[in-house]
């Protein structure tokens, strides 16, 4: 089966942060010791504001690796010791809370590499390796470039999001719809109508059962959305292949999988 894209890809991976550095306020300090996949002990090297101490614990802001014992916790922990160890790293503090309920420093980690700088928060999304973590986008720095990063990883179906590497046919899906939410899945299925609200396009599936459909989201972050080719009603009696994360939340919503960045679609061109 031929698949065409509905955008051209816009290459985006660890490598592009070469063109990032630590912004001007970051101080330098040392992992002594990594908790886990988002959590560190640090040492200060110098230049940290009054409220920050010698030794501090830092939570990596953004995302919530695997908790220990959990799978992938270990893989998680692994690849942060990897990107770190022995270097460097520049502390970014958040600009709306300082610190958790556990009086864990809030931060965002830098580290350069031999491709570049590299955010630690962002990298550790890019590898599947994370979930996103965030209460009010509007607030947080990153916002889109961690939603990208999460959406390329769960496109190339790594680490937590590998469950269900293989597209699935609607009726495979709605056969048990339980068992795939909350993962990452490519679900084949043919458009019967578009629908617009305040969310974005609704693209409803044809013979869904419990009215599965996919959201195109274009507002949310709007890079690569403004070459997009198609007009949403073109894409009626059109077979597609879109892939995120499954949400369910009432059996009025139904179940749907929303669109942040054109790649998350294609078009199926040939004979099924």
């Amino acid at each position: 089966m031929k698949r065409a894209s509905l955008l051209f890809f816009l290459t985006i991976a660890l490598g592009a942060l070469a063109l990032s550095q630590p912004p001007e306020g970051a101080f330098p300090a040392r992992i002594t010791r990594w908790v886990d996949g988002d959590t560190a002990q640090i040492r200060i090297l110098g230049g940290a504001p009054s409220f920050v101490g010698k030794y501090e614990t830092v939570r990596l802001l953004g995302i919530n690796a695997p908790e220990v014992g959990e799978p992938f916790a270990d893989e998680a922990t692994n690849y942060f010791r990897t990107l770190t160890m022995g270097k460097t790293v520049y502390v970014e503090l958040s600009l709306v809370e300082r610190r958790d309920v556990h009086d864990r420093l809030l931060a965002y980690l830098w580290v350069e590499t031999q491709e570049g700088w590299v955010l630690v928060n962002e990298a550790l999304l890019r590898r599947g390796l994370a979930r996103l973590l965030v209460f009010y986008p509007e607030l947080e720095k990153y916002y889109c470039r961690f939603l990208r990063a999460l959406t390329l990883a769960q496109l190339d179906k790594l680490g937590i999001w590998s469950a269900f590497p293989a597209p699935l046919g609607l009726g495979s899906l709605e056969a048990d719809p339980v068992r795939y939410v909350l993962t990452v899945v490519s679900v084949v299925f043919r458009v019967s109508r578009v629908g617009q609200d305040q969310y974005g396009w609704s693209l409803w599936a044809e013979g869904s059962r419990y009215g599965f459909r996919a959201i195109l989201s274009p507002t949310v972050c709007q890079g690569g959305w403004q070459d997009w080719p198609w007009d949403p009603a073109q894409l009626v009696g059109k077979e597609i292949v879109v892939t995120g994360e499954l949400q369910w939340d009432s059996l009025k919503g139904g179940p749907r999988i929303v669109v942040f960045f054109p790649e998350q679609c294609e078009i199926l061109e040939g004979e099924r």
